[in-house]
């Protein structure tokens, strides 16, 4: 998204050399961010499902749509990400969001290549 605000121009290095990251964690942590402190986390990919049951359960009509355009069309590119990331690149993600990787179970999976 920030390529897409910068007319397409920014590679996965000047994004990383930018060093302004989405960090979440301290929306939905307690003070020390070493443990979710909300009800529930909704993870991107499961987006739609997961919405679907929190308005269920909040008895609110949800069509499985919000409306808008998902993140999807910033990147036409559908490479797994194990294969766009170089190994240094990793070693940045995973560094820089250690505490999230780490709070929500996360992992680089391995491809059939790698």
């Amino acid at each position: 998204m920030h390529a897409y605000r910068l007319g397409g121009a920014l590679s996965v290095d000047q994004y990383f050399a930018r060093g302004k990251f989405p960090i979440n964690y301290p929306r939905y942590t307690n003070p020390s961010g070493s443990r979710i402190i909300v009800d529930r986390v909704v993870r991107y990919e499961n987006l739609t499902n997961e919405l679907g049951d929190i308005f269920a359960r909040l008895n609110v009509p949800f069509e499985g749509d919000l409306g808008v355009r998902k993140k999807g069309h910033f990147r036409t590119d559908r490479t797994p990400y194990q294969l766009v990331f170089t190994p240094k690149q990793r070693q940045m993600v995973e560094r820089v969001f250690a505490r999230e990787i780490q709070l929500h179970g996360y992992r680089f999976e391995q491809t059939a290549n790698g």
